[in-house]
């Protein structure tokens, strides 16, 4: 047990001007408790029988082990500052700590533990730096189907120009089993790694939210989450779920992370019904920051479950002034009934940037072009902006977007929320694969007033689309609103285009509306440029000089 310091009394006896040694600091204790166990005096022959006991007798930095035993500690506990909690099963079916398992302190960490059924979350801390949540088992959290996570209101954009649907309550998630919440704290800090999550009917897996003027980096790496469902009373679900609001500043880590079947088990993948269910979700409501870098993610979804708005990533700013970024990179998404990935700027004035690098986005499972809404209509990558005087940029490299149930790349602008123009969308893809989508291959189009409008494209394939969907060619430009300044460049244009793009198959290899496309040094399927009939121009120009004569290495 803990060793006892020398009394301080002792200086005295050396007389007042000799100087006393300091007192030694006490040893960090190893308490161990096991359900069941006759309380004894802590140790590992003689464990302590409750979790209230331990949190009682245990001071800050002393590790506190969970014996194996055939039924779960109940209750929950409060960690001090520095402890490790190590091992065991637990649970809370009680009131206490709002039916938590454990609550974290600065400092402290949670390893290897196996967490099952407790009324809210199994993990939580509030305003805490430097904690550590690795390594366990965690199953059925929120059974009271508390909730959580709050995506804001909003307006979601239509096909009719300035016309939205509001959101007006924001979309409910249930409280995750991991969950990281602060509103003051400028020095936030959380290692999330190596969990399993599985298996639950109400609660989000991992969910971080900052607001107030809290700043933080989290690194959520390794954790397998699956198979958890929408609660009755939510709207939304979260594998992984990272929030910033009002002045906060988040940086997120979310390294080789898998997400596989979110959803209820009688989705229809219907507008009207199934869960909204989301792989990552990135969300900042400004003026907040938020920072990610996703890489080796793996997000599966093979049996379509989930409603139409089922997302693998989705990365989405609300209210007025956000700031967002996101490198994804070495990752996989199939399988969703909605969009794959979405890159969308909500609110207003927010500048958001995506960068996709060796990603494949495929096989995307909803109904496909609904005629009614700009998004979630199956495309592989979504991007635009739906209010005033937004950025949105997206780069997209040596990746893969094929075989979905829209199309493989959309970008677009049609503001819903505030008043005025999109300040800027702009999209620049090379050395990348966007093939075989049930719409068509690259979609852009403009609902209402947009600033400048920039599109690059060089050495991609984007062969056999079915040109089914909102598209209705390989590569589609139209402008139904009004663009102020455009420069899109598929080769030989105005911004350095090498071309050496592959367009042919579908219904049309190229369709423009009153916008300029320069195509030039493409290959169209055969010598000599496109076909009769192979494209469509109307109240614009398409410039498809010096075609290739033979099919170039993109092909």
């Amino acid at each position: 047990m803990r060793n006892v310091p020398l009394s301080l009394g002792v200086a005295a006896v050396v007389g007042l001007g000799a100087l006393a040694a300091p007192a030694r600091a006490a040893e960090p204790t190893t308490w161990y408790v096991e359900a069941g166990a006759r309380s004894g005096d802590g140790s590992q022959d003689a464990p302590l029988g409750s979790l209230v006991e331990v949190e009682q007798l245990s001071a800050a930095g002393d590790r506190i082990v969970v014996l194996p035993a055939a039924q779960p500690l109940d209750g929950g506990i409060r960690l001090k500052p520095r402890q490790v909690l190590v091992g065991g099963w637990l649970t809370n079916t009680t009131t206490r700590l709002e039916g938590d398992a454990v609550r974290l302190a600065d400092g402290a960490q949670v390893r290897a533990v196996r967490i099952t059924d407790t009324r809210r979350g199994a993990i939580y801390g509030s305003d805490v730096s430097g904690v550590s949540v690795i390594g366990n088992d965690i199953s059925g959290q929120n059974a009271d189907c508390v909730p959580g996570f709050l995506i804001p209101p909003f307006n979601a954009p239509t096909n009719v120009p300035g016309v939205g649907i509001p959101i007006s309550h924001g979309l409910q998630n249930g409280w995750a089993a991991i969950q990281v919440d602060a509103e003051r704290r400028q020095d936030v800090t959380a290692l999330i790694a190596g969990n399993e999550i599985h298996d639950a009917d109400c609660g989000d897996g991992i969910d971080v939210r900052l607001s107030g003027d809290a700043r933080g980096s989290v690194v959520i790496r390794a954790n397998d989450v699956r198979m958890l469902r929408q609660g009755p009373d939510f709207q939304s679900l979260l594998a992984i779920g990272v929030q910033a609001r009002d002045t906060a500043v988040v940086h997120a880590t979310i390294d080789g992370n898998v997400q596989a079947d979110l959803g209820n088990a009688d989705d229809l993948n219907l507008i009207t019904t199934g869960a909204d269910s989301e792989g990552v979700f990135l969300n900042a409501v400004g003026p907040a920051t938020l920072d990610a870098v996703v890489s080796e993610n793996d997000y599966t979804n093979e049996e379509g479950i989930g409603g139409f708005s089922a997302n693998g990533l989705e990365m989405v700013s609300m209210g007025r002034g956000a700031r967002m970024s996101a490198l994804v990179s070495d990752s996989t998404f199939s399988g969703a009934p909605g969009d794959l990935i979405e890159h969308g700027a909500l609110g207003t004035d927010a500048v958001m940037t995506m960068r996709l690098v060796r990603v494949v986005a495929e096989r995307s499972t909803g109904v496909g072009n609904t005629y009614l809404l700009p998004f979630n209509n199956g495309d592989c990558v979504l991007a635009g902006s739906l209010g005033a005087r937004n950025i949105v940029r997206l780069v997209v490299r040596r990746s893969v977007l094929r075989n979905c149930a829209n199309n493989g790349l959309s970008l677009g602008s049609n503001v819903v929320n505030g008043t005025g123009a999109t300040t800027e969308v702009s999209a620049d893809v090379r050395d990348s694969v966007i093939t075989g989508n049930r719409g068509g291959n690259v979609g852009i189009r403009n609902f209402t007033r947009l600033g400048t409008l920039r599109f690059r494209m060089e050495r991609t394939d984007l062969q056999r689309s079915k040109s089914l969907g909102s598209g209705v060619a390989d590569f589609s430009a139209e402008d139904v609103g009004t663009t102020a300044q455009h420069t899109i460049d598929i080769g030989g244009g105005a911004l350095a285009s090498d071309g050496e793009n592959c367009l042919r198959g579908g219904l049309l290899a190229a369709n423009v509306v009153r916008y300029r496309v320069s195509a030039r040094r493409n290959w169209w399927g055969r010598a000599g440029g496109p076909g009769p009939l192979r494209t469509l121009v109307v109240l614009g120009a398409l410039d498809t000089g010096e075609p290739l004569a033979t099919a170039p290495r993109a092909c």
